[in-house]
């Protein structure tokens, strides 16, 4: 294409047809690659778009699985499952426990009173072999006398019926004073 300038001649209708057609061939050219080039741009602010849903996704996603409110839960679902188990067994175990401690006061509490029982009868037999005991020299007198007494007193009382006379080895018979008398004979 010939330069422009004021030291040119004006060019003739062929010349400035084949100029536009030219121009217009370029400006077609240009408005398809522009075209091109906008729908490429479309597509990859598509892609980016995409990407972006993508990556925001992730990080919800992230966000969810790093939530400690859940990790939380999480644990504490987990801590019942395997905890809960033993804990219901010490559960068990100390109820079992405290049957057996009320059991035990309570044989204890029982023993205590059997014990003192045992002990008052005990302080009840020893105050009376005390007081017999302080009891025995005044027996042992009285049975003394009573002995001698008996072994005094006894004969003459026996010997005052026939019968009686008859044990103690004597005979019942009648004396000058016309009175029945035991009388023991040698023999």
């Amino acid at each position: 294409m010939p330069a422009l300038g004021l030291a040119t001649a004006a060019l003739s209708d062929a010349e400035l047809r084949e100029t536009i057609d030219l121009h217009s061939g370029v400006l077609a050219k240009m408005s398809d690659k522009i075209d091109e080039q906008g729908a490429l741009q479309l597509t990859l602010i598509d892609t980016v778009i995409g990407g972006m849903d993508a990556i925001l996704d992730a990080a919800r996603a992230a966000k969810q699985q790093t939530d400690p409110a859940r990790y939380a839960r999480h644990i504490e679902q987990e801590l019942d499952k395997t905890i809960g188990r033993v804990l219901d067994r010490l559960e068990i175990l100390h109820s079992s426990f405290e049957a057996d401690r009320c059991n035990a006061a309570y044989r204890l509490e029982d023993l205590v009173e059997q014990e003192e029982t045992t002990l008052q009868r005990l302080r009840a037999d020893q105050e009376r072999a005390g007081r017999w005991k302080k009891r025995i020299p005044f027996i042992a007198l009285f049975g003394l006398v009573l002995a001698l007494g008996l072994t005094i007193a006894l004969p003459r009382i026996l010997a005052d019926s026939g019968f009686g006379c008859g044990i103690i080895g004597g005979v019942w018979t009648h004396s000058t004073t016309e009175a029945e008398v035991c009388v023991f004979y040698r023999g």
